[in-house]
Formats: structure tokens, sequence, C-alpha cells
């Protein structure tokens, strides 16, 4: 908590839900402009994305920026001296501690609750791999296209046989037995982030611009502390210790080649990435951007983004398998390349709802481990579960009263 003295004026249980509420359906602007994202209460966009089911188509430390919102406190529900927001945050505070020096390897941690001007968590000024989490930028760039009239998301984009990366590319079986096939920036969009299809991102990165376009809009939005790598290809190859060529396209040639470079070349590229990573993004600087997104009209690129997000089904066993009956989340997962026993970069970020509207923004990016996935996947599911003790914390009737 920041100290600030509180409000002088006694609130019920009533109105402390009725706050969270107001927040989630229209959110309270302090400064900002339409791409400015230096607002502070968040809002809420209903998330209600399925699947994409596109048919078949014919032929160094950054330091994160404090929230520019003024603090508030909110008293006891049962109007005794305690401060219910500050016993609840230092539980959390504790709870994420004890999670984070428990893991068995690199991670971070961040947390913006809807009642503090603080982000708690650990590590989270570093900066991480995204992998696929950086996903987010190359949608947003695109979205902010739409708004400003400069693209429609109806436009045909002809994908081809020169536009196939490496990894997790489903849309790759379209182009059996043709040299192209076309699909809407919608679709596109739908298979990037809620299948985390990297074939669908590298044509929207095309789209878009290219990397210094999305670096671009980042600095633009003041988004400080995160980089968006050269592209899947380049970043892929220089993570392997590789050097791109075209014909690594076809078929497992990229990984056939990979198995063919010494381990301690492997290594050596390997810790260089982790150590400074090309895509790298400080969880707490993530978890700022996300709460202004949701700051914004259900118009705004931002808010669409958290939309779209709400589709995800990569991941079920991250964050999502951490929620509480009723409660939604808006996410973007990522996982990088594996060598021997060392898993990097397995991430996933987003929003949590819960079920009186608030919300919370969540990060957790685990550069570096030999854990399993249920480890792993545990240390996500764990933080999940403290966000919603702390919200019951706060709220004890909230769940039963929505």
């Amino acid at each position: 908590m920041s100290g600030k003295q509180p409000l002088l004026f006694p609130i019920t249980r009533s109105l402390i839900f009725g706050m969270c509420l107001a927040t989630a359906v229209a959110g309270i602007s302090v400064t900002a402009n339409a791409h400015d994202p230096d607002v502070s209460k968040p809002g809420a966009a209903k998330p209600a994305q399925a699947k994409p089911n596109a048919s078949k188509p014919a032929p160094q430390k950054a330091n994160v920026s404090k929230p520019s919102a003024a603090t508030f406190t909110i008293p006891s529900l049962e109007s005794k001296s305690t401060d219910a927001v500050g016993v609840a945050d230092d539980k959390l505070r504790n709870d994420v501690d004890a999670l984070w020096k428990k893991f068995p390897g690199r991670a971070g941690i961040a947390i913006y609750t809807p009642f503090s001007d603080d982000i708690i968590g650990r590590r989270q000024t570093e900066r991480f791999p995204q992998q696929s989490v950086s996903k987010m930028w190359v949608a947003l760039a695109i979205l902010e296209q739409e708004a400003a009239g400069k693209l429609s998301l109806d436009k045909p984009i002809r994908v081809s046989r020169d536009d196939v990366v490496v990894f997790s590319q489903p849309l790759k079986t379209y182009l059996s037995g043709k040299e192209f096939f076309e699909m809407p920036v919608r679709e596109l969009l739908a298979h990037a982030i809620n299948a985390s299809d990297n074939l669908a991102n590298s044509v929207l990165l095309r789209v878009a611009g290219g990397p210094q376009s999305i670096n671009q809009m980042l600095d633009r939005r003041k988004v400080q502390s995160i980089r968006f790598g050269p592209g899947e290809v380049l970043l892929q190859s220089a993570i392997a210790g590789l050097n791109w060529q075209p014909e690594y396209r076809n078929g497992n040639a990229f990984k056939e080649q990979r198995s063919r470079i010494p381990l301690e070349k492997r290594r050596a590229a390997l810790d260089n990435y982790l150590a400074s990573p090309l895509d790298g993004a400080a969880p707490g600087t993530i978890v700022l951007a996300l709460k202004r997104f949701g700051e914004r009209g259900p118009n705004d690129p931002g808010a669409k983004l958290l939309k779209l997000m709400a589709g995800t089904y990569t991941g079920r066993s991250r964050l999502r398998s951490g929620l509480a009956p009723r409660w939604s989340l808006a996410h973007k997962t990522g996982t990088g390349q594996v060598l021997g026993s060392v898993s990097t970069a397995i991430n996933d970020v987003g929003v949590m709802k819960a079920p009186d509207g608030c919300r919370y923004q969540v990060a957790v990016m685990i550069a570096e481990t030999r854990a399993g996935k249920e480890v792993t996947n545990g240390l996500m599911q764990n933080v999940a579960r403290a966000v919603v003790r702390h919200h019951r914390n706060i709220h004890p009737k909230a769940e039963s009263a929505s």
C-alpha cells in the first residue's frame, strides 16, 4: 500500500461491490488520449471469443513506471480499524514470495490488483523472454491500423510457402497441394492469438510492417521494458545457434539442422538469449499494459485485443487451471525451446476477472528451469489461486452475491 489516508466516509459491503462492478463496466480515466496508455482504473470488455473456426479457404534491468492513478484505501468491511486491503495485499505478497522462493528456476511474477497502487510480485522489472506472448503486440498493431482506417479485418491476405516458419503452425496444412491460400485478417488474428499459430502471426507481422513497426507502436504507446524481436525464424535460429536459411522451411529441415549443432554451441547461444532476450519484456510492464487496455471503450484496439485473448485455448493447465468457478481469463501463453533437461520461456500473462467484475492483471514468466510441466504449471495455477484468495479476503460475500 502507498500509505495514503483512507477515504473519510464509510464504505459498505454493497458499495464495495458496486465500485468493482462500476469499474468493470465503465472504467475511471485520469489522464490519457485515445492512444496513450497512461490511464488508471481498469475497465472491462466481456470476454466472448470462440476457437478460431476458419473454414479451409478456396484455392538490462528495466524500470516499470508507477501507475498514474490516485491511490485509495477501503476500510474493513465490518468498519473495524483493520485495513482490509492492506491485510489482503500483505497476504498476497507473502503467498507470491513463498511460491517464488520454492520454484526451482528463474521466474518473474507480477500482479496488479484493482484496489492498490502497487504491483505485487518478484522480479517484475526484469526482462524475461516472451516467445509467443509477443504475438499480443503484433495483434495490437494490426488492430491499431484497423482503428485508423488503414486496414479492414475482412481483407483477404495471401499466405504462401514463402511465409512458412518453424514450430507450431497448424495453418501450414492449408498449403498441402497448393502454393498459396487466402484468409481474412480477422481469422489470421484468431489463429495467432487463440491457437498461437506461428505462421498466422508471421503473416500478420508482414501486414503490420515488420518488427520495426511493432517497436515503434510500443514506443508510441509509452510501453517501457518490452522488446519485440526480429521475427520468428531469425529469433529461433539465433536461439539455436543457427543462421537462418530459406530451405529450413521445408519439412523438419530446421530441427534436423539444429540437431547437428554441437551441444556447447547451442548452450552458449541459449545462454546469450536468456541473459539478454531479443524479445524480452518485464512482467510488471506487461500487467500495466493489460490494465490500460481494459480502461478503453469497446472499439479501442487494446480492448479488442483483450476480447480476442478471451478465446485463447492454449495453456489450459497454466493460469486457467487455478481459476475458481465463475472466474474468467483473457490471456496469452508462450513457450520457448528446450535443450536437454532445460526448458525455457514458459509464460502465461492475462487478465483474471472475478464474478463481480473486478479484474486482476497477472503475468507469470519462467525464463529457465529444469523442472517438469507439473511443477511449472503448478506455479501458475497457484499464483491464480492466490489471486482468488486475495479477492475473497477483500470481498468475502462478492461471489455468493453476484
